[in-house]
């Protein structure tokens, strides 16, 4: 599903069944970039556990379009 914030960052929120275990991917669409571990600045990032999903994106106020 596609999530925009108050600033224009917009991204795709995608759950993945891999190794028979859901994951929870978050991928930025156009320069949007999403902060990772250690404040890297990456494209995408891949959660395991959909609360610590959810949080990042109540943290950097995104919602369903």
């Amino acid at each position: 599903m596609k999530m925009v914030n108050d600033k224009g960052d917009a991204l795709y929120y995608n759950i993945v069944n891999k190794g028979g275990k859901d994951q929870f991917v978050l991928k930025g669409i156009g320069s949007t970039v999403i902060i990772g571990r250690d404040r890297q600045r990456k494209k995408s990032r891949i959660f395991t556990q959909e609360a610590q999903a959810n949080s990042y994106l109540e943290r950097h106020g995104f919602r369903v379009v």
